[in-house]
């Protein structure tokens, strides 16, 4: 056998064992490999992803870099890097990876969804909805981007056709807790506050201490006039998430009305 079968057939054992979990197993066949090529470009990918298994983050980038010196065009080694620019908070520097990848592979659907996804965090809605509507486009079904096409839409006040997307999630799944949250929290932006606090009421009902949704169902209760129950269950929420939910609260025009009222200053003090 040659030494480049020899290699290869090195890479497939350390796959094997990658799609079975046991990737410290998979990363010493990928060593070895490295070993009799230490260029290979499957070899250094594999390894990366199976370090990123492990957890061991800062490893699975040096092969990932590693990858694009040898090969600039290679797009899951651009998409990783990107996506580790994003969990660094680095958004723009994490769009310029994925750019790069969409450059060599134009409908290269993951690193289109995570360019959406990061679009989202850099406020630019306008290139999220271009992204997310081309991986609808491939993959009319996928949840996630519907999800998040859901949240931009949301984001530019186009607050019926955001509601359509949440519809179109529960369609399929149901019991899809997010979709049902933002569903009501759309139904909320339109004014349908009793929908809204009928649907923020069942989600509570399994999740009783979460202080986004009491939030959410108090901003509704302060908008149809019901003072008093906005002002308990703001405390509520604010007992469960403290400074954030005081911070939204002042800064929220749902509770202009009441913002005048002792009670309300004494809870966001």
């Amino acid at each position: 056998m040659s030494e480049k079968n020899q290699t290869e057939r090195t890479v497939l054992e350390g796959i094997s064992y990658a799609k079975i979990e046991k990737h410290k197993d998979a990363i010493s066949f990928f060593d070895k490999a490295l070993k009799q090529d230490p260029k290979n470009v499957d070899a250094l990918y594999n390894k990366g992803m199976s370090l990123l298994k492990l957890k061991k983050n800062k490893d699975a980038i040096s092969c990932f870099e590693k990858i694009i010196e040898y090969d600039s065009n290679h797009v899951d080694a651009l998409n990783n890097l990107g996506n580790h620019f994003a969990e660094l908070q680095q958004f723009e520097k994490a769009v310029t990876y994925y750019d790069r990848a969409l450059s060599n592979e134009p409908e290269y659907l993951p690193a289109l969804y995570n360019k959406g996804i990061t679009s989202i965090r850099l406020e630019k809605y306008d290139d999220a909805i271009n992204c997310l509507n081309k991986v609808l486009d491939k993959e009319p079904e996928n949840m996630q981007a519907m999800h998040y096409k859901g949240l931009v839409l949301g984001k530019q006040k186009k607050h019926e056709d955001a509601l359509s997307y949440f519809d179109k999630i529960l369609e399929k799944e149901p019991e899809n807790n997010e979709a049902i949250f933002y569903k009501a929290t759309e139904l909320s932006e339109l004014g349908r506050h009793d929908e809204a606090i009928i649907i923020f009421d069942k989600i509570l009902k399994e999740f009783p201490k979460n202080g986004t949704i009491i939030y959410a169902k108090a901003r509704s209760k302060a908008q149809i006039g019901q003072n008093d129950d906005a002002l308990v269950l703001l405390a509520q929420a604010i007992s469960h998430y403290g400074k954030t939910i005081k911070s939204w609260a002042i800064k929220d025009s749902s509770f202009d009305k009441i913002k005048g009222d002792p009670r309300f200053k004494t809870i966001v003090k």
